[in-house]
Parts: structure tokens; C-alpha cells; sequence
């Protein structure tokens, strides 16, 4: 019985492990359920981007989307205090920087909302990213495509995108 209730948490956590999104705060918008400072979660879903903030849960369809675009840069305050010195360095060198994601869309009655995040850098460019191949404004790279580098570092093991002749080899038969 223990190990059935194991196995069956162990489960649930996988589950759950795979909707986790990106921490983000709201920082401003035109969004009558969140307000400025608002700390949640950014999860893209099969049909849908979701901001779970608190109690809040705003779901946003990606065929609803207008607009997606990566804002300022900024640097978060250091939650290190002056007075503890051996922690100091880690105002400088451990802080990563921040950056803006703004998402424009419809909401169900129609009206234009606006929605300002704020992710971590590498997160909000990912993030831009997964919603433009989402919502249609990019395509996602296939291995067919054309790469700057071929005409350089091509080698037998990856000329699947040049055709034989072009590498001086014959055809594999």
C-alpha cells in the first residue's frame, strides 16, 4: 500500500512538473483582476498562455494574441543587506537581469488589454519565442533549412542539407 501511494505521488509530481512555468511579475497593463507588483507564474499551454497570480488565473488564447514584444532591461534590487559583508559580493556579481514581455490581446468581450511582464532574461526571450511559433508569427527552424555555416563546416556526418554533388562525394548507394 506505501508503495502504491509512492509511486502514485511520484506520478502526480511528474504531471505537475510538466505544466511549470516561468516566474513573472506583473508590472503594468490595462488588467482589472491583477494589479502593479502582482508575483505569479507564466505557463504556456497546448491552446493557451496562462498567468496564475495568487487566486488570479488569466488565460490567454494565442489566437487571441495581437502582439508580443521584449521591453527594457532592468536589474531587480538586491534582497542583501548592507549590514551582513560577507554576502556583499552577491549584490554584484549574483544578479541576473530582468526584462520586459509585453503581450497585447483581446479579451472575450473584445476590448484591447495590455499585459507588461517581468521574467528573468533568458527566460522572456524563450518565452517571446514559444509565442510567436505559437500564435504564427514565426516558423520553428526545421533541419531542411538553409544555415550561414554550411558552406563552412560541412562534413560527412551532417550534409543532409547540400546535396552530394555540392561536397564533391558521391551519392551513398
Amino acid at each position: 500500500m506505501r508503495i502504491a501511494g509512492l509511486l502514485l505521488l511520484a506520478c502526480g509530481a511528474a504531471a505537475g512538473a510538466g505544466a511549470a512555468g516561468k516566474p513573472a511579475v506583473y508590472v503594468v497593463g490595462n488588467l482589472d483582476k491583477l494589479s502593479p507588483g502582482d508575483e505569479g507564474v507564466l505557463v504556456l499551454e497546448e491552446g493557451k498562455a496562462v498567468f496564475r497570480s495568487g487566486k488570479t488565473l488569466l488565460p490567454i488564447p494565442y489566437a487571441d494574441m495581437r502582439n508580443t514584444e521584449l521591453g527594457t532591461k532592468v536589474v531587480p534590487p538586491s534582497d542583501v543587506p548592507l549590514y551582513k559583508v560577507w554576502r556583499l559580493p552577491r549584490r554584484i556579481v549574483d544578479r541576473p537581469m530582468h526584462q520586459m514581455l509585453t503581450v497585447e490581446f483581446v479579451d472575450k468581450d473584445g476590448n484591447d488589454q495590455t499585459m507588461t511582464l517581468e521574467l528573468e532574461e533568458a527566460a522572456a526571450v524563450e518565452t517571446l519565442a514559444a509565442l510567436e511559433i505559437k500564435t504564427g508569427k514565426r516558423r520553428r527552424a526545421t533541419n531542411g533549412d538553409g544555415w550561414w555555416g554550411d558552406s563552412l563546416w560541412k562534413t560527412n556526418q551532417n550534409h543532409n542539407t547540400v546535396s552530394p554533388e555540392t561536397l564533391r562525394n558521391p551519392p551513398a548507394q
